[in-house]
């Protein structure tokens, strides 16, 4: 069974982001992927939440987070995936103009910006998320890869290293 965690703004009513976690949520079960999505938790105890959450983000197999407004606490699950070597799908706006030079800088991610949900969903319902790996792409910035039957192909790009063989 594949795992996904699910991160995104959940204590700043504004930044909240309640439209693409159900959409993620929905594209990756229709994909018989489970899903932690913590924004749709009761309130726990600080101390809880962050047991809670450092677990799932530990068993999951790849991360989704969207980023288009800062959040410390997603932030602080995006480096520990980058620490665990788990490959994270991030997503952002169209129009953030001023995206933290961190989140495009990271390691193990690969970058993706929509205009409206169904952009995302679009992405996650066309990659094979079950076999997600950090490798970084010879052609753009990303660095997470699908592993296909005769290769690997960006998940960003779609370049495929049986494309480079051809």
């Amino acid at each position: 069974m594949v795992l996904a965690y699910l991160s995104a703004p959940i204590i700043v009513e504004g930044l909240r982001k309640d439209d693409f976690c159900r959409a993620v949520v929905a594209a990756l079960e229709s994909k018989d992927i489970n899903v932690f999505a913590p924004q749709f938790l009761e309130p726990a105890s600080p101390e809880e939440v962050y047991r809670r959450d450092v677990e799932h983000v530990r068993l999951a197999d790849f991360i989704v987070a969207e980023v288009s407004n800062p959040s410390l606490g997603v932030g602080m699950e995006i480096m520990l995936a980058i620490d665990l070597v788990k490959p994270v799908l991030m997503f952002h706006q169209n129009d953030v103009d001023a995206l933290s030079r961190m989140v495009r800088g990271a390691d193990g991610k690969a970058l993706f910006k929509y205009e409206d949900v169904g952009e995302v969903t679009s992405v996650l319902k066309s990659r094979n998320l079950e076999s997600l790996i950090v490798q970084r792409c010879p052609v753009c910035s990303s660095q997470v890869a699908e592993v296909l039957e005769n290769g690997v192909r960006c998940v960003r790009c779609q370049f495929s290293s049986h494309d480079a063989m051809v």
